[in-house]
């Protein structure tokens, strides 16, 4: 079954030192068109206050995999892998467009929904673009 609404997942990306300076929490918004990604640098006391919010829109097509990992019979991990890496290159603790997020308890349910949906818009996405391109030809 394919969910109608978007599905939005917070997460956190932990600070790869012990110190926590680098931690990032945000929000991702599967969309009917494209996933959205809201993040900001966690507050802590090198940082002070909250810094801004910053936004990546990602097309579909973009979305290379996705991968749900389970740990004690619940999702507790997202991992993204984005086609270009230079789309996600400015969030901390992100390598070569793989993103690893831990999701946020109250988040878990909708990561249920997650597989389906993607394999669905990434499989629409990728069948308009060879549409497009059979049109293409066609014209020329």
């Amino acid at each position: 079954m394919i969910p109608a609404d978007s599905i939005s997942i917070t997460f956190e990306i932990p600070a790869a030192d012990h110190l926590g300076r680098e931690a990032v929490v945000g929000k991702v918004r599967f969309l009917a068109d494209l996933v959205e990604l809201n993040w900001r640098m966690a507050s802590n006391v090198f940082r002070g206050g909250k810094d801004e919010m910053k936004v990546i829109r990602l097309p579909y097509g973009e979305i290379e995999q996705v991968e749900l990992k389970k740990r004690w019979f619940r999702y507790r991990t997202l991992v993204l892998y984005v086609g270009d890496p230079a789309l996600v290159a400015e969030i901390p603790n992100v390598e070569m467009g793989k993103l690893e997020m831990e999701i946020d308890e109250r988040s878990a349910e909708e990561a249920k929904q997650l597989a389906s949906l993607i394999d669905f818009k990434r499989s629409a996405f990728i069948l308009d673009e060879q549409e497009k391109r059979i049109d293409a030809l066609r014209s020329s």
